[in-house]
């Protein structure tokens, strides 16, 4: 008990200073110095590939007094408001020469595998020690200081923040990508260590999670050759689909990067599913065999008059149908089967393909669905885009014995990435 009071006093005393300088420290305490994490309160934070890490403490004494024993222990007080309780002996600190500083040895702490499984894509192997410092002096006094080491991640996931800079996240900010687009998707990911010269592998693997639950795995084809604790990236999109055995919307690919450094090992997961290319988004229009407006560009949704020869891409065809306007390159397929509000990019191009194609269609009526082919620029610059139409209310008005004819229709298009 009397240990236990003593120690108390100690670490009262230490608080009740900490807005005092360190020498005013050590002229209002009776101790002959203190110890503490080097150039911070308490030891900075290491990760669990640091397992033979030298802690670095810093020493401070009196004028004429040296620190002669500085012992770390466990400290085993239910919460870090408790008085301090010296549990086992973890090691004894090496003071260096110009007793300026000390360091031990992150072995000594033990395993690293003794903290609680985390969540999905962490290995869970982080946590903290609860320790002590015990430091003894020349002139015989003796300090005790709670101290918590922290144990971090030994690869952590980076991403871009709003300003374009590359920060810690805690996921890898990455959950799709597009079946068939090369558009980059970048996994990025980081090593943390104080030791990077005893790194010894950083290896990417795949699980692949078919909709029918069949798995498959492997590694990237991916070599990450440079050992160090840089940001590293590796462009998901542009790995050849071949690697996976071929992918297919719906398929999930589990990413994971495991480092190794000596016996530690620590990883990161993330998952990516694969999803399809969409079309745009819907368009209204009213298409009219009223020759000042019986013309419409499916690009601009604009209507057109029928002596203009530049911008129609399609023109009214009686009695209630469309066709090809000028020199447009599109044709049409009549196809009620597609469905017009989940039908995606591919399902779209395959309906189409199967159908048969027709520069002109009459005869249209409420609900039908026309798809359609459409090549907008030439040679390098042609875009090829792939549309569908629903065929609104259709509607004849007479008006001074002028009739006309007409129907609404909404519409959306894409084109392959």
């Amino acid at each position: 008990m009397k240990k236990y009071i003593k120690q108390i006093v100690a670490l009262a005393l230490i608080v009740s200073f900490a807005s005092c300088s360190p020498d005013e420290k050590l002229e209002m305490l009776s101790a002959g110095g203190s110890v503490s994490g080097a150039g911070v309160a308490t030891p900075g934070s290491i990760s669990r590939l640091d397992n033979t890490y030298l802690i670095p403490l810093a020493i401070q004494t009196k004028e004429g007094v040296s620190a002669s024993k500085i012992e770390i222990y466990k400290n085993t007080a239910a919460n870090s408001s408790a008085a301090i309780i010296l549990g086992a002996k973890v090691s004894d600190a090496v003071i260096a020469a110009d007793g300026k500083t000390a360091t031990y040895n992150t072995s000594t702490l033990g395993s690293f595998d003794v903290f609680p499984t985390a969540s999905a894509g962490n290995t869970g192997t982080t946590g903290t020690f609860q320790l002590a410092i015990v430091s003894t002096f020349s002139d015989g006094t003796v300090t005790t200081i709670p101290y918590i080491q922290t144990v971090g991640k030994g690869i952590v996931w980076k991403i871009l923040d709003a300003n374009g800079n590359i920060v810690t996240n805690a996921t890898s900010g990455v959950s799709s990508f597009k079946l068939n687009d090369p558009t980059p998707v970048k996994l990025r990911f980081a090593v943390v260590t104080k030791t990077a010269a005893k790194l010894t592998s950083i290896v990417g693997q795949w699980t692949k999670t078919t909709a029918a639950g069949v798995i498959t795995t492997g590694n990237l084809p991916v070599a990450i050759t440079v050992l160090d604790t840089k940001t590293k990236t590796v462009d998901i999109a542009a790995i050849p689909y071949s690697t996976y055995g071929g992918l297919v919307i719906g398929d999930v690919i589990t990413y994971r990067f495991t480092v190794t450094a000596g016996t530690q090992t620590d990883y990161i997961t993330t998952k990516v599913k694969i999803v399809t290319q969409t079309l745009g988004d819907e368009k209204a229009a009213t298409l009219s065999d009223d020759s000042t407006s019986n013309k419409f560009s499916l690009k601009t949704g604009l209507t057109y008059a029928n002596s203009n020869t530049t911008d129609g891409e399609i023109v009214f065809k009686t009695p209630f149908g469309i066709a090809k306007e000028g020199a447009t390159v599109i044709d049409f397929v009549k196809s009620n089967s597609t469905p017009y509000d989940t039908a995606d990019l591919f399902k779209l191009q395959a309906d189409y393909n199967a159908g048969t194609k027709v520069t002109s269609l009459i005869g249209l009526a409420k609900n039908d669905i026309v798809l359609y082919k459409i090549v907008r620029g030439t040679g390098a610059t042609a875009v090829t885009s792939y549309g569908m139409i629903k065929v609104g209310d259709v509607n004849t008005t007479t008006v001074n014995t002028i009739t006309t004819n007409s129907f609404g229709i909404v519409y959306k298009e894409g084109s392959f990435l």
